[in-house]
């Protein structure tokens, strides 16, 4: 009997809850093998293989039986060279995937933890099922696998719409031979406020050097499309403008002083960081400045040379279905940040994954000049992260005089050098900072709120501080510590606010509770210790749904009634766009509502009634009155007029015991709307 036959004789399931397993068995054959191709599997459509890709020769995935191209990013030696496979759901449900790796093992992970994946194991091969799901997979020491699951991709431009423009159509070279810059930008030039506003980038590869979005136009990368940086760094000089931070003046895509723009697409934007970082150049690859009414939806955006994607003194700018893949040094930072918010405004990042060599999410107020702008209502949801360095984070510039509701909501820490994160040392007052439900698995400091540990390499003033930053449902694998410290008795910490605290599954209750480490010095007041009924985390990601463009932070709906006065019908009708995004228990509502009459509305509430089991657990764009049956939604300052034929977006997310419908109507100030 040769090996792999007694291989296959021996090999036993295992059944790993919680993504891990330590059974030793011998390795059999790979049993598939990765290749190019878009055909969808029964559950998964795979990524064409990008062109000048390299094969992973140590992983292959199958997504319900066929192969999902498995690239090794090679270029990243000597540092951690990671591998990846990506794909999108071609439905609802789930897929069946299947790993395989080409060399034995001992154990395995498969991270982020809370997904709670059943996993079996077969030989060298582990198998699970799951929706759409950012996962980290990890055999023993070896190189991590990336496996990015994303959600049907709706309502994709197709060449032939009446509103679609073909870059083929521009004589591009699609095979990375070429230097296309000029090309691309005519084309970007030529959609922006065009009939034709949708650019569509067919797959291939395309050497670019900085390029320049427009307002009101779309840019679509097809899966496959890869828009891969020049090794030539004056190629990134087309344009001047915009701020200059440690040497970041450019990016490979720019949005400087525009609005109403998309950048859309499961299509890959690679920096080239590691080749540009070699030759002196600090370069974005995504950087958004003074812009509003921006969505960048579904690309993978990697190798940057410094911070990947900066959004700068902008409002209104929503990141989803995002996938960063930065160089991660093997030990130490090297300023790759994944996604950061700077003086920005009623932005959110929404169902991310973010592996970089410094900050996953860094939120800065970044310099006080003229134009400064107070960060304020900034909200991170649903995030993967893996760094060395901080996952979830404030500072450490905070300049300015305010930093006010910015959200963690429901982040996965695999690893990190510090979890939560505010460095206070500038002028700010850091107030209202919310995590809630974050998981970790590995950090080195679990929270880390410091108002005396000044950056070396920059002059501060140090007179920050921070006042009620809220951890709500917050567990932790490790036994790692928290860290408190104010810097005097005036420039001091003053309200740090637990609700279901645990670690190492043991409830945490007062700041001398020995089941957490602590470290917390004498400036340093009202910390509050508490216990609320939570929800498990949903089993793999929920689906990513059109959330809002702004969304202030979550709070629970008020208990106390409107206002007597309630603002006038509106003239003419209103209709209503309802989306729901469902799992396990829970669920997300996007709403749209659109005034349809001739004349502005001035001050609005919705009223509906949600069917019986489903309440709501926090909202964003609107103040709730309610949060089981009849709820009213009233408007916040900055959406309270709804010009002519104008609409507003708001939403909240909500718990469920099976009953997954929708209101079956809504009333704008008193008015029946049309349901769309």
């Amino acid at each position: 009997m040769n090996l792999q036959s007694l291989a296959k004789l021996l090999a036993v399931a295992v059944l790993a809850i919680g993504g891990a397993g330590t059974t030793a068995l011998v390795a059999g054959a790979a049993t598939a093998t990765g290749r190019a191709g878009a055909a969808p599997a029964a559950g998964c459509a795979a990524d064409p293989a990008p062109r000048g890709a390299t094969q992973s020769p140590l992983y292959t995935v199958t997504a319900d039986g066929t192969p999902l191209f498995v690239e090794k990013m090679t270029k990243y030696a000597p540092e951690m060279q990671v591998h990846y496979a990506h794909c999108s759901m071609s439905g609802s449900g789930s897929a069946r995937f299947s790993v395989t790796m080409a060399q034995s093992f001992n154990a395995y992970t498969v991270s982020p933890k809370s997904r709670n994946l059943a996993v079996t194991r077969s030989g060298n091969t582990i198998s699970f099922d799951s929706g759409p799901n950012y996962l980290i997979v990890q055999f023993d020491a070896a190189e991590l696998l990336f496996i990015l699951v994303d959600a049907p991709e709706p309502n994709a431009p197709q060449t032939g719409d009446a509103n679609v423009k073909n870059l083929a159509d521009y004589g591009v070279d699609n095979t990375g031979a070429t230097l296309v810059t000029a090309k691309i930008q005519s084309a970007i030039n030529a959609a922006s406020g065009a009939t034709r506003n949708i650019l569509y980038v067919p797959p291939g590869r395309y050497q670019v050097g900085e390029l320049w979005m427009k307002s009101n136009m779309t840019l679509y990368l097809a899966a496959g499309a890869v828009l891969y940086g020049s090794n030539n760094k004056a190629d990134f000089n087309t344009g001047s403008g915009g701020v200059n931070i440690e040497g970041m003046q450019h990016a490979s895509i720019r949005m400087l002083n525009i609005s109403n723009a998309k950048l859309l697409g499961r299509g890959v934007i690679d920096g080239n960081g590691k080749s540009l970082r070699a030759q002196g150049l600090n370069l974005a690859v995504l950087k958004i400045e003074q812009s509003s009414n921006i969505l960048v939806d579904g690309p993978v955006s990697r190798d940057a040379s410094y911070w990947n994607t900066l959004v700068y003194r902008s409002d209104q700018v929503t990141i989803k279905n995002y996938k960063v893949i930065n160089c991660r040094p093997n030990s130490g930072y090297n300023n790759t940040d994944g996604v950061d918010f700077d003086e920005s405004t009623n932005s959110l990042l929404s169902n991310a994954f973010l592996y970089t060599g410094d900050d996953n999410m860094a939120t800065k107020n970044e310099d006080a000049t003229a134009g400064a702008i107070n960060t304020r209502n900034v909200v991170h949801e649903q995030v993967v992260c893996y760094s060395n360095s901080g996952c979830a984070k404030i500072g450490t510039k905070t300049e300015g005089s305010s930093m006010d509701g910015v959200v963690f909501r429901g982040i996965d820490v695999v690893k990190a050098g510090r979890a939560m994160v505010i460095d206070a040392v500038d002028t700010a007052v850091v107030s209202n900072t919310r995590w809630e439900n974050v998981r970790v698995e590995k950090t080195d400091s679990l929270i880390d709120l410091e108002e005396d540990r000044p950056p070396s390499w920059r002059t501060v003033q140090n007179t920050a501080t921070i006042r009620d930053a809220y951890f709500t449902d917050i567990t932790a694998d490790e036994k790692k510590v928290v860290n408190l410290h104010g810097r005097s008795s005036s420039v001091n910490i003053s309200g740090v606010h637990f609700t279901n605290f645990t670690v190492q599954g043991k409830a945490v209750s007062s700041r001398t509770d020995t089941d957490a480490s602590w470290n917390i010095n004498s400036y340093v007041s009202n910390l509050t210790f508490a216990t609320a009924p939570s929800s498990p985390p949903p089993s793999s990601a929920p689906p990513s749904s059109p959330l809002p463009s702004s969304a202030p932070p979550s709070s629970p709906p008020s208990s106390s009634a409107p206002p007597s006065s309630e603002p006038p019908p509106p003239a003419g009708g209103c209709e209503v766009g309802y989306t729901m995004n469902t799992w396990n228990n829970g669920f997300t509502a996007a709403v749209h509502v659109t005034n349809r009459g001739t004349s502005a509305i001035n001050g609005w509430t919705l009223v509906f009634t949600l069917p019986t089991g489903q309440t709501i657990t926090g909202g964003w764009n609107a103040t709730y009155t309610g949060s089981t049956g009849q709820i009213s939604a009233r408007n916040v300052s900055y959406n309270a007029t709804l010009p002519a034929g104008g609409s507003t977006d708001l939403g909240f997310q909500a718990t469920h015991t099976g009953n997954t419908g929708a209101p079956e109507s809504f009333a704008l100030n008193g008015v029946t709307c049309t349901v769309s």
